[in-house]
C-alpha cells in the first residue's frame, strides 16, 4: 500500500508526436518537387528536338535555288568532259597525264568563270559563293602545281592547302553538297 503522505514522482505519459516529426505515408519535399520538374524540363526538351522544331537551315545554303540548279548543270557539263577525259589516264605516260590535268584544270576554270556571270542576286548568297568560289580558285592552283610535279615525279601526290584543318577540296565539296549541287564537287581525276 502507498503511503498518502508520501510525495510519489509523476508517472510520465508516453512521448506525443510532434508537429515536424514525419508522418507515415507520401511525403513532397522542395528536393523532390524540384528533382520532378526538372526530370519534366529535360524529357520536354528531347520531345522538342526530336520535333525538328529547332532545326535551323545551313547558313551556308543558298536561298536562290535557281542560281544552284544552274550551278549544278553548268558543273555537270565540266565534269562529263573532265570525266571522258580521265577515263584513259591509266594508260597515259606521265606527260601526258599531266597534259590531261592540265586540260581539265581549264574546263573547271571555265566552269567558275561560267559560275561567277552572273553571281546570285541576294547578297548574303552572294557573300557566301564568292569565298566558295576562291576556294575552288585556290583548288585549281593546287591542281596546276600537282600536274607540274608529275611532270617530274609520277608518284607525285595531290596536296591541296587546308581550311578550316580540312583539305581544301572537302571543304568545296561540302558547300556543294549542302547546295544539292553535286556535280560541283571537285573533280576526281587527281590523286
Amino acid at each position: 500500500m502507498e503511503d498518502p503522505g508520501a510525495v510519489t514522482a509523476p508517472t510520465q505519459a508516453p512521448p506525443r508526436p510532434e508537429a515536424d516529426a514525419p508522418r507515415p505515408g507520401r511525403r513532397v519535399t522542395a528536393w523532390t518537387a524540384l528533382g520532378v520538374v526538372v526530370m519534366l524540363a529535360i524529357v520536354l526538351m528531347w520531345i522538342w528536338i526530336f520535333s525538328g522544331a529547332p532545326r535551323r537551315t545551313n547558313p551556308d545554303f543558298l536561298a536562290d535555288r535557281q542560281w544552284a540548279e544552274d550551278a549544278e548543270e553548268t558543273c555537270a557539263a565540266a565534269k562529263e568532259r573532265i570525266d571522258a577525259r580521265s577515263a584513259s589516264a591509266g594508260n597515259q605516260g606521265t606527260a601526258e597525264r599531266a597534259d590531261s590535268i592540265d586540260e581539265s584544270t581549264d574546263d573547271l576554270e571555265a566552269m567558275l568563270a561560267d559560275l561567277r556571270d552572273p553571281l546570285p542576286e541576294a547578297e548574303a548568297d552572294r557573300e557566301v559563293v564568292g569565298p566558295w568560289l576562291d576556294d575552288y580558285d585556290r583548288l585549281i592552283e593546287d591542281r596546276r602545281t600537282y600536274a607540274d610535279a608529275v611532270r617530274v615525279d609520277p608518284d607525285a601526290r595531290f596536296l591541296t592547302t587546308e581550311k578550316f584543318n580540312d583539305p581544301l577540296d572537302r571543304v568545296v565539296q561540302t558547300f556543294a553538297e549542302i547546295n544539292e549541287m553535286p556535280s560541283c564537287v571537285p573533280a576526281g581525276d587527281v590523286g
